[in-house]
C-alpha cells in the first residue's frame, strides 16, 4: 500500500513539475550544453523557491537546477570550500527569510525576498542513467527488465532537476523585498 501510494505522489508530483531536465542540444548560450560532471563552473541566475527546495533558473538554459551548499550531509564538497563572506551570507539571508504568521493572516513559508539574482560558483552534478536503464515520466529509473532501480536526479518529495549545483561562492546577489502579505 505504501508503495502504491508513493508511486501515485511520485507520478502526480513529476506531471505537475514545469521544468526541463535534459539539456538543449545545440543551445550555445547554455553552460549546460559544453560542461561536463563533476566540473567547476560560474553562472549567472535567479532563485526560484520549490516546496522544499531551492531551484535556480541559470540565465541562458531551460534546465532548473538544483541547489545545494558546499559541507552539507548531501554532497561530497567539503565545508572548507564554502566562502561564508557577506555575500554568502546577503544570499542566504535572500533566500531563507520568510513571513510570519500574525493574527488572521496565516503565511507559511511566505518568501520575504523577491527576484533572487546571483552569480554562484558551485560544481556542477548530472544525473546520469546506469548502461541498459530507462528512466520513465516520473523519474524512476527502470532496468531492462522494467524493475525500478532508482530515481533520476535530485529534488524532495520527487526528483525534478537533472543538474545540481553545489554552491561554493557566491556574488553579485541582489533581490527586492516583497511586501508582508
Amino acid at each position: 500500500m505504501k508503495i502504491k501510494c508513493f508511486l501515485a505522489i511520485s507520478v502526480f508530483l513529476s506531471t505537475m513539475a514545469v521544468v526541463h531536465t535534459e539539456a538543449q542540444q545545440g543551445d550555445s548560450k547554455c553552460v549546460f550544453s559544453t560542461a561536463s560532471n563533476g566540473q567547476i563552473i560560474t553562472v549567472r541566475g535567479k532563485v526560484r523557491s520549490e516546496p522544499h527546495d531551492l531551484a535556480f533558473d541559470v540565465f541562458g538554459c531551460n534546465d532548473t537546477v538544483l541547489l545545494t551548499y558546499a559541507g552539507k550531509q548531501d554532497n561530497d564538497v567539503g565545508a572548507t570550500s564554502l566562502q561564508n563572506d557577506n555575500n554568502m551570507k546577503l544570499f542566504k539571508k535572500y533566500t531563507d527569510s520568510t513571513y510570519k504568521s500574525r493574527g488572521r493572516n496565516i503565511c507559511m513559508q511566505c518568501s520575504k525576498y523577491g527576484d533572487v539574482e546571483a552569480e554562484l560558483t558551485a560544481k556542477l552534478e548530472i544525473a546520469i542513467l546506469p548502461l541498459g536503464a530507462t528512466k520513465d515520466k516520473a523519474n524512476f529509473i527502470r532496468d531492462p527488465s522494467g524493475k525500478i532501480i532508482g530515481l533520476f536526479g535530485w529534488g524532495h518529495p520527487g526528483p525534478f532537476a537533472g543538474y545540481r549545483l553545489i554552491i561554493q561562492s557566491v556574488s553579485q546577489v541582489k533581490a527586492h523585498r516583497i511586501p508582508r502579505p
